[in-house]
C-alpha cells in the first residue's frame, strides 16, 4: 500500500482542525482551575491575617498584664482569665455539683449534657471498656491539675473517677 503525498497533506491539515477544540477545552478548564486556586489562596491569606491579629492581641495581653481596651476581640474578662491561667475554671465539669448526675449505668449523652464534651476521649483496647472520657485541666502538669475519668461500656458509664475538688 502506497501513501500518496496528497493524502498525507490532507491528513496533516485535518489533524489540527479536529483536535483544536479539545485543546481549547483543556485550556479553559486549566484557566478555571487556576482561578479557583487563586480564590482559595486569597481566602487562606485572609484567615492567616486574622489569626496573626489574634496572636498579636494575646501577646499584647501577656505583655501589658491585661490593660487592653474592652474593644479587643478577647475582652477584659478573657484577658484576666488568660493572665491568671484559669480560663478552665468556668467549665461545667470543674463544678462538683455537675458530677452528681454521673453514675454507673447513665448514658454517654447524659454525661455530655452534665459535664460538657471531654477535653480528651480515647477508644479503649480493654475488653470491658469501649471508650474513656478524660476531664483534665492540664495533661502536662500532673501535680497542679484537676482531673477526672469516666469509662464506658456499650454506651453506658461503667466506672467513674471524680476530680479531687479539695485541692
Amino acid at each position: 500500500m502506497r501513501i500518496i503525498s496528497l493524502n498525507t497533506y490532507a491528513v496533516a491539515l485535518l489533524v489540527p482542525v479536529l483536535f483544536a477544540p479539545l485543546c481549547a477545552a483543556d485550556a479553559d478548564a486549566a484557566t478555571d482551575r487556576l482561578a479557583q486556586m487563586e480564590a482559595r489562596l486569597i481566602a487562606m491569606e485572609a484567615r492567616l491575617a486574622e489569626a496573626e491579629q489574634e496572636t498579636k492581641e494575646v501577646k499584647t495581653l501577656a505583655a501589658t498584664g491585661g490593660n487592653v481596651p474592652s474593644s479587643s476581640i478577647l475582652g477584659r474578662g478573657a484577658a484576666f482569665d488568660i493572665m491568671a491561667n484559669s480560663a478552665w475554671r468556668k467549665l461545667r465539669w470543674t463544678q462538683p455539683e455537675q458530677w452528681e448526675t454521673v453514675r454507673p449505668g447513665v448514658s454517654e449523652e447524659t454525661v455530655i449534657d452534665a459535664l460538657g464534651r471531654p477535653p480528651r476521649s480515647v477508644k479503649s483496647l480493654k475488653p470491658r471498656v469501649d471508650k474513656v472520657f478524660y476531664y483534665e485541666t492540664s495533661i502536662r502538669d500532673k501535680s497542679n491539675s484537676l482531673r477526672g475519668q469516666i469509662s464506658f461500656y456499650k454506651g453506658q458509664v461503667k466506672t467513674i473517677q471524680k476530680p479531687n475538688f479539695q485541692q
